[in-house]
């Protein structure tokens, strides 16, 4: 444990940089500008009603909160972890510690759930205080833990595709969210129970207050789940522990080099 929280705290100093708190302000400030342009439409058009005004926000912070600010933050950090050694050429000298490559990537993930979580976090508290809901603490409650889950797996999503493809890690990880996250998430098929995206979307329509028409709706009848929300959290952390052993399995057995294409 203190070798993993050396290289936490030696990760997290080291991602602590100009650029990477402007992301993280962006994504922070991405759920706030939503509600924000949301609220001004309601006072220049018509208000949303009452009864909807649950189901809407709670859609929304949905979108905005787990599927965008929260996936996009961690992207930023677990996505590129080996390359960003290969390119310092660090990775010979971390190969050949005793368990250096395994503390590394699990330092590397904790960083990028980190980053993830507080900038959704954040960007919720202050998103939810703006708008108009009828439940608000509930709907904080819901997204706050949907957060916590999409941050642990997307991480180990994009450090499983970081490991796998060093090179041009952020392509396969945005093309992996908008192939099978997104279009085969909501396919009614089998493959859509191994998505992050059919676990939190089973978890969103019990943990937030929505409308019978939402749930009973025709695009939620396959693109959730039936089960209980214990199952389907257990079932999405099953998935996580997958991607993660499966990050640290490919990067302990294949063979990286640290010479860029002009030095072969």
């Amino acid at each position: 444990m203190s070798a993993l929280r050396a290289v936490f705290i030696y990760e997290w100093k080291r991602s602590l940089t100009f650029g990477r708190m402007i992301w993280w302000l962006i994504m922070a400030g991405f759920p706030c500008l939503i509600t924000a342009l949301l609220i001004w439409i309601q006072s220049t058009e018509s208000p949303i009603p009452l009864d909807q005004r649950d189901s809407i926000w709670s859609m929304i912070y949905y979108i905005t909160v787990p599927c965008v600010c929260t996936a996009m933050s961690v992207l930023l950090t677990a996505g590129p972890a080996i390359a960003s050694e290969l390119e310092q050429r660090s990775w010979v000298y971390l190969a050949t510690r005793p368990h250096g490559i395994f503390y590394l990537l699990l330092g590397k993930y904790a960083v990028a759930v980190t980053w993830g979580f507080t900038a959704a976090l954040a960007g919720l508290s202050l998103a939810v205080l703006l708008c108009n809901a009828e439940s608000k603490m509930q709907i904080w409650d819901a997204m706050a833990r949907l957060s916590l889950l999409s941050a642990l797996g997307y991480a180990a999503v994009f450090l499983f595709l970081g490991a796998l493809f060093p090179r041009r890690a952020m392509v396969f990880c945005v093309m992996y969210t908008a192939v099978v996250e997104v279009v085969l998430g909501a396919f009614p098929a089998l493959i859509n129970r191994i998505t992050v995206q059919y676990r939190l979307r089973s978890l969103l329509v019990q943990w937030v207050p929505l409308s019978d028409d939402v749930k009973n709706s025709p695009a939620m009848e396959y693109a959730i789940g039936q089960g209980s929300p214990m199952a389907h959290t257990f079932w999405l952390l099953l998935l996580t522990l997958i991607f993660l052993v499966a990050a640290i399995a490919v990067a302990r057995l294949k063979e990286f080099t640290a010479a860029s294409e002009s030095d072969l």
